[in-house]
C-alpha cells in the first residue's frame, strides 16, 4: 500500500548545534521552512545513494571546468 501525501510522522531529533545552524540557513537560503529543507536534504541523499550505487560519478562544474566529488563514507 502507497503512502498518501497527507500521511505523516512527526519525528524528533538530536542535533550538534553546528548541523542544527546548517539546516537552518539551508532552509533560509532556499526560502523554505526546516521542514522543507530537511525533506530536500533527504531527497538528495537519496538520489545521490541510488546514482553511486549504480556506479554514477558526481561531477561539478564552474567555469568549463570539471572536478570530480568524492565521497569517503
Amino acid at each position: 500500500m502507497e503512502a498518501k501525501t497527507s500521511d505523516k510522522v512527526r519525528l524528533t531529533a538530536d542535533l550538534p548545534i553546528a548541523e542544527a545552524n546548517a539546516l537552518k540557513e539551508l532552509a533560509s537560503l532556499q526560502g523554505v521552512t526546516v521542514t522543507e529543507a530537511l525533506r530536500r536534504a533527504i531527497a538528495t541523499e537519496g538520489t545521490l545513494q541510488a546514482r553511486r550505487k549504480a556506479g554514477s560519478k558526481v561531477l561539478l562544474e564552474k567555469d568549463g571546468k570539471f572536478s570530480e566529488l568524492v565521497f569517503t563514507r
